[in-house]
């Protein structure tokens, strides 16, 4: 046993000494011996006298894509054929007999040791470890059974089998498709643009498909694709899993979406190296699988709400230049479909403005920031129009999108809403140019133009139960909401009395059961008082605490929320400004509770 392994070792070194000095394109340079060959040779033969003249065969430039295998097949039967017709060796029919065999014998001599180059080139066996391999168990599993017409990175089917006996290199992959329907289109090079080779999701090898320089025809529809330069390895003990995958063409002819393809990968359509420089392979050629073909995919793309959405905000205008840039309005755009999407032109609708009051007159410029895109729009009365703007959004992927606006000089104080509506948005897919489906809907918050403002911002919220003490009257309810203000531009004047209805300094709602009773509110500040009104002083802070109590005439569930705060730069409210509070802003709304009468 160990001197056969050194024997075979000795073998090894002595081929890939043979391998260097042949190098890439297989014109022999390797001393040399007479040549000894003593039986016929034809399709199907195996053996050291196969390789033998397959590398005499490629030394004298005949050409054997696949290399010295030691497989006699019909790449080596073309090959002797070509070398027999320029000798005048007649039959000229790559059958290896008596007459070719003498004449080969008498010309000169053939490398000592089989060589076996690869496309691109061979590589060393150094770093696989074991003896000679065994691959075996081999099963061709489907992965998706179609494309749509310019969908990328379609996976078609993945290759399993085992080795067993040593680490062996995958080095190439022959796969054969046939097409089905011969009254369609039949050539591969007009369904697929590039082949991939993936090994648990990673890219290993690729090539460009869509020439007919990368088929080569085997029979009537029949095509055989060989994808070299894997180097993958695979140790002793198990199991290779290699997936195909195509980049779908996007110029299918309607007719010919209904063609299939008849895929498979022959009895030796893998070639590995083991450790000892020995060729294996793997295949079955009778299992196969079918893959067809669908209409071309274009995006699905759904219009969705951001969690960074800003929060309502007073915009400060000025009188006398335009204003810096407001983040106004975020939103998502996701990609549904597998295939990327362009967006050409998108419009966001602008409301809530006071009847005389247009777009146009508030906002000065608006601007859509993708990552490190920018897109400039148009301001029109009613809405900011981005045409032409081909924004991106990649398939199966979400994107961001956030709207910038600045103020015009001297805009008009006016509460403002920005909105999208999938109608409003015009999108196609990138590879075929065809329109995209495109859903759903999603607005900002209400944000409020003014000259002076407040920046407001909840701190925290609580709420309780109690019994007053002595008193039959029933169970009441104690909710405390605390928020912070920040004067921007101007000192703000908050009015220190509040109510559930009225527009004093805050106003708040009852949610839930619909309330009767007694309600009584209070607010206090950390803010100085001035004539009646808490002071906060322009670019300082302040906390306001909101104490609400309820006693209901009827047991229920309830909550509070505020709704707005009312301000002015002094202490008369006749131009007062509104900051309203959304509705979904929870940090303004407690959580409700049971209140029994």
């Amino acid at each position: 046993m160990k001197l056969t392994k050194k024997i075979s070792s000795q073998a090894a070194v002595l081929g890939l000494v043979a391998v260097l000095l042949l190098g890439n394109t297989g014109t022999a340079h390797a001393q040399s011996v007479n040549p000894a060959f003593t039986r016929d040779l034809t399709n199907n033969s195996t053996g050291a006298d196969v390789t033998q003249l397959q590398a005499w065969l490629i030394g004298k430039g005949f050409t054997i894509p696949a290399g010295a295998t030691g497989f006699f097949g019909p790449q080596t039967k073309a090959a002797l054929a070509v070398y027999q017709a320029a000798n005048g060796i007649s039959p000229a029919v790559g059958y290896f007999g008596p007459i070719t065999r003498a004449k080969v014998n008498a010309e000169a001599s053939v490398p000592t040791t089989p060589t076996t180059p690869d496309d691109e080139g061979s590589t060393p066996t150094g770093d696989l470890k074991g003896g000679e391999a065994t691959l075996k168990s081999f099963d061709l599993r489907r992965e998706d059974s179609s494309g749509s017409e310019g969908e990328a990175g379609v996976s078609v089917m993945t290759a399993e089998f085992k080795v067993d006996g040593g680490d062996v290199r995958v080095e190439r992959l022959d796969l054969v498709a046939t097409a089905d329907n011969s009254g369609l289109e039949t050539k591969p090079w007009k369904f697929f643009d590039r082949a991939l080779i993936l090994v648990d999701g990673k890219e290993i090898a690729k090539k460009s498909v869509s020439s007919k320089a990368a088929w080569s025809k085997t029979s009537g529809n029949t095509y055989r694709l060989s994808l070299t330069g894997l180097k993958q390895i695979v140790r002793e003990n198990s199991t290779a899993k290699i997936t195909v995958a195509f980049d779908i063409g996007d110029g299918i002819d309607a007719d010919d979406l209904d063609q299939t393809f008849t895929f498979k990968i022959e009895d030796r359509g893998i070639r590995a190296v083991d450790s000892l420089g020995i060729q294996q392979y793997v295949g079955n050629s009778s299992d196969s699988l079918s893959f067809g073909f669908d209409d071309a995919k274009n995006g699905d793309i759904s219009i969705r709400t951001n969690s960074d959405n800003p929060r309502a905000t007073i915009l400060v205008a000025d009188e006398r230049r335009e204003s810096g840039n407001y983040e106004v309005f975020t939103f998502d755009l996701k990609n549904k479909d597998d295939v990327d999407s362009i967006i050409t032109d998108l419009t966001i609708d602008v409301t809530g403005m006071n009847s005389e009051v247009t777009a146009s007159s508030v906002i000065k410029n608006a601007t859509l920031k993708v990552g490190r895109d920018s897109f400039k729009g148009r301001v029109t009365a009613s809405a900011l129009q981005f045409d032409d703007i081909e924004l991106e959004v990649d398939g199966d992927k979400t994107t961001t999108v956030k709207l910038l606006v600045t103020l015009a000089r001297n805009a008009t104080s006016t509460p403002i809403i920005f909105s999208l509506v999938n109608t409003n948005v015009d999108a196609e897919g990138a590879r075929s140019g065809d329109r995209a489906q495109v859903s759903g809907s999603v607005e900002s918050k209400t944000h409020t133009i003014a000259f002076a403002g407040v920046d407001v911002a909840p701190v925290s919220t609580s709420q309780a139960v109690f019994t007053p003490g002595g008193d039959a009257s029933g169970t009441y309810g104690s909710y405390t909401l605390k928020f912070k203000v920040t004067g921007l531009k101007e000192d703000a004047y908050i009015a220190s009395t509040t109510d559930s209805t009225g527009t004093v300094g805050v106003t708040y709602e009852i949610d839930g059961t619909e309330y009767t009773g007694t309600t009584s509110a209070v607010l206090s500040s950390s803010a100085r008082t001035q004539d009646g009104y808490y002071l906060v002083r322009d670019g300082s802070t302040e906390t306001f605490t909101l104490t609400v109590t309820l006693n209901p005439d009827t047991a229920g569930t309830f909550g509070v929320r505020i709704v707005s705060i009312r301000f002015n730069d002094d202490s008369n409210f006749t131009d007062s400004t509104l900051f309203t509070v959304s509705q979904n802003d929870t940090g303004f709304r407690t959580d409700p509770i049971y209140i029994a009468n």
